[in-house]
């Protein structure tokens, strides 16, 4: 009989690989599921991502996931959709109705990237939920160091030997393709995510270095992957490989110069820390505090401005640097808001709104933030509910599932939570938020036992 192997195989025997699961700083292939190989692989391969187009990726993962179960099952083996499974899938009908209820123009990316997105995100959390598929942590940190390891020869690379040389970037491999974006324009939303942009190379920001996207289209999302990245090492709890890993992290994000990763991830450590050592009750009030003082400090610009008016010069100079992008921020979030307000939608406008700064395509409204933008300006009050509605079931998915999950898998989703009403989310934090439903770590097992 043939042999086929499930993506989610674990057996018996992988406890007692853990130990032998390294020859040096090599992981021994034969030792992981097919699940781990797939997703291993996945993420030593953001560069090959980032020059095809992010865009597509997960559309990519659905189709060989059906061509991997029609090959070996002739068919796709799926159990019952659960709630969330079904209010994301229909938040992405809701998110497309919109565009073509309200677009003057209807153009493919509009009717094409809710699907990417949210239709295929919530495909490929279907078929997790179904084959109840776990990665080990040791497994993604191991990729994850290699990526972060890339980032770093790519900016030394570019630093000392090419000496961050002005360029005109090119387009992807899927807007080549499909003839998207003949020329780039910084400030053009569109034009952007369809060119391999490694930093801005038309202006210095923060102690005279360049903004950094590294495999990403954007910093804030860049800032994302690393801390994710770090995260996930930091729970490996073997310091000579989490020591140089977070040391190559913390400098990677500072050479975005995302401004949610600076104020954030602290607040995340210092929560980490606190589960992790704290056993009073106190807990509770402590970390409650923490995240509404960091959420507050990002959500309203008028405190944060505050905050960075009175700190010490050190964080004088983090918000200097990119002051103007502080006073339009906060002007898309006024105007958003009064869009809001002035005209309620049950679907949503499905499309970002008028200019609010002359000649910057990015200060439109019903962009830079999740919650304002995506969700109460372009998918309305049905497409927020919908998306309320995943959230919930999601999140009690997660936590009926929490065992043997590591504590990076819920303060990734906590880091998202805390930027979703100043940043709008793109296709790598669906990604992320998929993997950290997956990792399972085999020595909680261990040390219950």
């Amino acid at each position: 009989m043939k042999r086929h192997l499930s993506l989610n195989a674990f057996s018996s025997r992988i406890d007692s690989y853990n130990d032998k699961l390294f020859r040096g700083v090599l992981i021994r292939w034969e030792l992981l599921t097919q699940a781990e190989k797939v997703v291993s692989q996945g993420i030593i391969l953001i560069p090959l991502w980032w020059l095809i187009g992010w865009a597509i990726m997960p559309f990519i993962w659905v189709i060989g996931i059906v061509i991997y179960e029609y090959k070996n099952y002739k068919k796709i083996r799926l159990s019952r959709p659960s709630v969330e499974v079904i209010a994301i899938l229909l938040f992405t009908v809701n998110s497309i109705i919109s565009f073509i209820v309200n677009s003057p123009q209807i153009y493919p990316r509009g009717l094409i990237f809710p699907f990417y997105m949210w239709g295929c995100g919530g495909l490929l959390l279907w078929y997790i939920q179904s084959h109840k598929i776990r990665i080990r942590l040791q497994v993604v940190a191991w990729a994850f160091s290699i990526a972060i390891c890339m980032m770093l020869v790519w900016w030394l690379l570019f630093y000392f030997i090419l000496n961050e040389p002005y360029f005109i970037p090119t387009r992807t491999l899927y807007a080549t393709i499909l003839d998207k974006g003949a020329r780039y324009n910084p400030n053009d939303i569109s034009s952007v995510s369809n060119f391999l942009v490694p930093y801005n190379s038309a202006e210095r920001g923060f102690g005279g270095l360049y903004r950094y996207t590294f495999f990403f289209t954007h910093p804030t999302v860049s800032s994302f992957a690393i801390g994710f990245a770090g995260l996930i090492v930091l729970d490996t709890k073997k310091r000579l490989w989490y020591l140089p890993i977070i040391t190559v992290c913390s400098f990677l994000i500072l050479i975005c110069q995302a401004r949610n990763a600076w104020l954030v991830l602290p607040i995340i450590l210092i929560l980490r820390w606190l589960f992790i050592n704290s056993k009073t009750k106190e807990i509770a009030f402590i970390l409650t505090l923490l995240s509404i003082i960091s959420f507050v400090s990002l959500s309203i610009p008028s405190v944060t401005n505050w905050i960075n008016e009175t700190n010490s010069n050190t964080v004088e100079v983090t918000s200097n640097f990119r002051k103007d992008s502080t006073e339009t921020r906060n002007l898309i979030y006024q105007r958003t808001w009064q869009s809001i307000v002035e005209e309620p939608s049950l679907i949503g406008h499905g499309l970002n709104g008028a200019s609010v700064q002359p000649g910057f395509e990015f200060a439109v409204v019903g962009t830079e933030s999740f919650i304002l933008g995506t969700l109460l300006y372009k998918s309305g009050f049905l497409g927020t509910g919908l998306f309320i509605t995943f959230l919930f079931a999601f999140l009690r998915w997660f936590y009926k599932t929490r065992e043997n999950r590591p504590i990076c898998s819920f303060l990734i989703l906590l880091y998202f939570g805390l930027t979703s009403l100043v940043t709008e989310f793109e296709i790598p934090v669906v990604i992320m938020t998929l993997l950290s439903s997956m990792l399972f770590n085999p020595s909680q097992i261990t040390s219950k036992k």
